[in-house]
């Protein structure tokens, strides 16, 4: 795949803010959708994001990465080494 010249002009940088929230001691993996940056922490990582000022440092972070709202997947019990490519967090006929 070859990447276009063009670039992201919303000045939006998802791996500038993967590398500061990691620096904030949480671990996710994240995923941009346009505005929208998805964070899927991995378990260790949920009790430091229950603390409010982490929460808020992780969303001025994505505000000074170009992004506008964050949002947290949190692992349930069928997330893990059981979990298929398909599992979907909201299920569906």
């Amino acid at each position: 795949m070859t990447e276009s010249g063009r670039g992201d002009r919303t000045g939006r940088n998802a791996a500038a803010l993967s590398a500061a929230i990691t620096d904030l001691g949480v671990e996710c993996v994240l995923e941009a959708r346009g505005g929208l940056v998805l964070l899927v922490p991995v378990a260790t990582s949920v009790e430091k994001l229950q603390d409010q000022d982490t929460r808020r440092a992780v969303l001025a972070l994505a505000r000074q990465h170009g992004f506008t709202h964050v949002a947290l997947e949190l692992p349930n019990e069928r997330r893990g080494d059981s979990a298929t490519d398909d599992d979907a967090s909201v299920l569906r006929d």
